[in-house]
């Protein structure tokens, strides 16, 4: 008994059979290859066309609101009011430090150039809300208000 063998359709047939599954226009060709090719030609212009204009104004990297060395704090979201620099050089890594800014800290910058985490808490406690924020960092707008801080290493 021999085993039972199967075959494939040559590649000559294979695509004699796809052929004649496809509808052809009077010329011969698939309706189907020009709107497909017209696609990717479109695709690749508007792809070539997003490169050489660029990214809007608004992508701009933000400008910097935060002198180098300084932890910055605005009373107001979106970095509105009067902003407080704070120059935290001498401070003691992983000392809490109370924001005494006379008022509420609702948005803040990190220039440090070490991580920084802000604190609700003012004593840094760590059962109400708080997050680190690398150097370099922008945040215009707390999920809550900023009552202390701590500078880490790295």
């Amino acid at each position: 008994m021999t085993p039972h063998r199967t075959e494939f359709p040559s590649r000559e047939r294979t695509s004699a059979m796809s052929s004649h599954a496809l509808i052809r226009t009077p010329h011969g060709h698939s309706p189907t290859r020009r709107p497909l090719a017209l696609g990717l030609v479109l695709s690749a212009a508007l792809a070539l066309t997003a490169l050489l204009v660029g990214p809007p104004a608004d992508a701009d990297a933000p400008e910097n609101r935060c002198p180098e060395g300084m932890f910055c704090v605005w009373p107001e979201a979106g970095f509105g009011g009067q902003p407080r620099e704070l120059a935290l050089r001498t401070t003691g890594i992983e000392n809490c430090v109370t924001l005494e800014t006379g008022g509420e800290v609702k948005s803040f910058a990190n220039s440090t150039g070490r991580p920084v985490t802000v604190y609700q808490d003012p004593q840094c406690d760590e059962q109400a809300e708080f997050a680190t924020h690398p150097t370099g960092s922008q945040t215009p707008q707390a999920g809550y208000v900023a009552r202390a801080i701590k500078v880490w290493s790295h």
